[in-house]
């Protein structure tokens, strides 16, 4: 009877699945159904699910100006509980470039909720809807949907018209929530050749076709001699028009992984580069390669003739260097300098916008404001430098020759074998020590003569941290002790980025939550106001809850409140590669004192284990030295980039890790 009730119960499933393929979506037409949907059907945990989601892309011609680029989006949202209110609210990039911009046009959208047994409807009111300046050639437009309540549905649909004949924006086929139909149509002029590439882990769906169309184009002549009359003709243009549909149901949500990076470079989705057009025999090529791109970049005057500027900082540059001829140390000389005097408006940029000239006068400046002065003090100085392009962490990685696979710039400098990465935006920064924004993106190293290189910045040498451990443990179960935490490298830099500026209350508030230690004392902090030192703290602490006693033993886990409690990796299958950004190499060592009277009766063996191909390892180590149990463990992490194929194994290292670092030793009365 069970077998049968779950076939039924499956049955019903697949038949309401199905249905909903078949169901036909128009804006204005949401049903009870919908409305009553409690979760979605194939993901339970899901807070939101797009219902229907539609993306026309074709190009539209009028004999005023000629073709223009449509982009027609419809999307319909169902909001399971209040945790799914979020994606309510919607964004749209307009691009623009001098006096040419794209438009928002037919923007419209509503809610509906149920009450009672009635279908209660809320329109998006044009004073919900809001433009601003989101960069430098980007508006925005944004709007979040009114009258909200759990299992409302919000539906929206505009298009949007676009000079920018010859870019077709990214299209995503995946999104945080899962997709229950998506539906995607592209339609370019024979004139215009595309090639397409998909990113992604999904399959997509495309399939080809083609279909003939025309245009139509009035003309006029001159009166003749003799004739009052102006002649009107109309010319029909046959052309064929090349389409390309994706149909999907059942999107899978795309889950954010610990150590992603950016994780838009793993949605799937599907991207046109324009070849070439071809009007007539004229033909006309717009692919290009990285040769071209860095040749164009040093041809446009807010970059190029940017470098070339002196003046504003040749007295400065020339009273800081003195008689100082080391490239390396005049460097580093200039890049202190740059980094003291200047300060990040957080803007990106490879390009300016305001000058450097007057970005030095203010103090402030974009990325490239600031890296560009930069360089062009190290060029002064006669230092052998290059701009290196970068697509920063937020910037998805482009799959072909293009400038606006970039949003960053920084410097780097050659002498001899020495190489050094320079990014004067982070007070916080070293020579090859880069911020995160830079460091788990990528970069092109560019010179005029329109060569280039790509570069990965991960560094090859892991950061160090020490951590330790000296401590007592009386025979009620209460640890009382000293620890010291060493932070090097990448370790110090994100240290001195997230808590340099903070007061000594504040730490201490801190390290309390992180460790869940009630009683803190005599907190020291050294070094986070030197670049290039080590960053290390102290204190002193007493804990009441590291271990437990039992009549006449007690039990305890040696590395107390530093050991993990649990695997940050969860997911049991992965489709993307798991990014660090830098590697690590962090040793612990614990002493601890067992009180009178008492005995070591069971202790953790020591053990080692480690990932394949030298990625990374871990050392256990565990002693017992007179009425001390010493504990030493070595754990390193090589790769910082490890692929998708390996991330069971590395999953399994850090169970192993976790379950390690959480053994006990067990203390018997004598």
């Amino acid at each position: 009877m069970k077998n049968f009730n779950y076939i039924i119960a499956c049955f019903i499933l697949v038949f309401a699945v199905q249905t909903s393929y078949a169901q036909k979506y128009e804006f204005g037409k949401v049903s009870k159904d919908e409305l009553l949907e409690k979760s979605y059907p194939l993901d339970s945990n899901a807070n939101a699910a797009v219902l229907y989601k539609n993306k026309k892309v074709w190009y539209e011609y009028s004999q005023t100006r000629g073709f223009q680029l449509v982009s027609e989006v419809y999307q319909r949202i169902k909001l399971y509980n209040k945790n799914g209110f979020e994606h309510a609210s919607h964004e749209v990039l307009l691009y623009r470039n001098n006096s040419n911009k794209e438009k928002v046009s037919g923007l419209k959208g509503m809610s509906y909720s149920l009450v009672g047994n009635k279908i209660n409807e809320t329109k998006l009111d044009k004073d919900e809807v809001f433009e601003n300046e989101y960069s430098e050639n980007y508006n925005e437009v944004k709007f979040t949907m009114p009258s909200l309540s759990e299992g409302s549905i919000i539906e929206f649909k505009y298009k949007i018209i676009s000079p920018f004949i010859y870019n077709i924006d990214k299209i995503y086929l995946q999104q945080s929530i899962p997709i229950k139909k998506l539906e995607v149509s592209v339609n370019t002029p024979e004139y215009y050749n595309f090639k397409k590439y998909t990113t992604g882990y999904l399959p997509v769906n495309l399939k080809e076709s083609s279909r003939n169309k025309n245009i139509s184009i009035n003309s006029k002549s001159a009166n003749t001699f003799g004739s009052r009359e102006t002649k009107y003709s109309v010319d029909r243009i046959d052309y064929k028009v090349n389409i390309n549909n994706i149909t999907s149901t059942n999107v899978p949500a795309f889950i954010e992984e610990p150590y992603s990076g950016n994780p838009e470079n793993y949605l799937s989705s599907i991207l046109f580069e324009l070849q070439y057009t071809r009007f007539g025999n004229s033909i006309e090529n717009y692919a290009t390669t990285w040769e071209a791109v860095a040749k164009s970049v040093f041809e446009n005057p807010r970059f190029g003739n940017e470098l070339e500027r002196t003046a504003y900082f040749k007295k400065d540059i020339d009273q800081l260097l003195g008689t100082t001829t080391d490239p390396i140390k005049k460097a580093l000389l200039i890049y202190s300098f740059v980094q003291g005097k200047m300060n990040w408006n957080n803007k990106y940029g490879v390009v300016t916008r305001n000058g450097v000239k007057k970005a030095y006068a203010d103090g402030v400046g974009n990325s490239a404001e600031i890296n560009l002065m930069l360089i062009g003090m190290l060029k002064y100085a006669g230092v052998e430098v290059n701009p290196v392009l970068v697509s920063s962490v937020r910037k998805t990685i482009s799959l072909f020759p293009t400038l606006e696979g970039f949003d960053y710039v920084i410097a780097r400098v050659k002498s001899g074998d020495q190489i050094l990465f320079l990014d004067a935006t982070d007070k916080y920064g070293e020579p090859n020590i880069l911020p995160y924004r830079v460091v788990h993106g990528s970069g092109r190293i560019i010179s005029e003569k329109g060569t280039s290189q790509l570069i990965d910045f991960r560094p090859k040498q892991p950061a160090m941290g020490r951590f330790s451990l000296q401590c007592k443990l009386d025979e009620d179960g209460v640890i009382t002790g000293k620890t010291n935490l060493y932070h090097k490298d990448y370790l110090a830099h994100s240290f001195r980025t997230a808590h340099a500026i903070k007061d000594k209350e504040t730490q201490t508030k801190r390290l309390k939550k992180r460790y869940e230690i009630t009683d803190l004392s005599n907190y020291e902090l050294k070094s986070v106001d030197k670049l290039g030192e080590p960053v290390t703290e102290r204190f002193e602490f007493t804990v009441e809850d590291q271990a437990e006693v039992i009549e006449d033993e007690i039990y305890f886990a040696p590395l107390l409140f530093l050991r993990d409690k649990e695997n940050i990796f969860k997911s049991n299958e992965r489709l993307y590669p798991v990014d660090f950004g830098y590697g690590y190499a962090n040793q612990m060592m614990v002493s601890i004192q067992i009180p009178e009277g008492y005995e070591v009766s069971e202790i953790p063996k020591s053990q080692a284990f480690k990932l394949p191909g030298d990625m990374g390892s871990f050392v256990y180590r565990s002693n017992v030295n007179a009425d001390k149990v010493q504990i030493t463990i070595s754990e390193n992490l090589k790769t910082p980039f490890i692929p998708a194929e390996y991330y069971p194994t590395l999953k399994q290292f850090y169970n192993q890790i976790i379950q390690k670092e959480n053994d006990q030793v067990v203390l018997k009365k004598i």
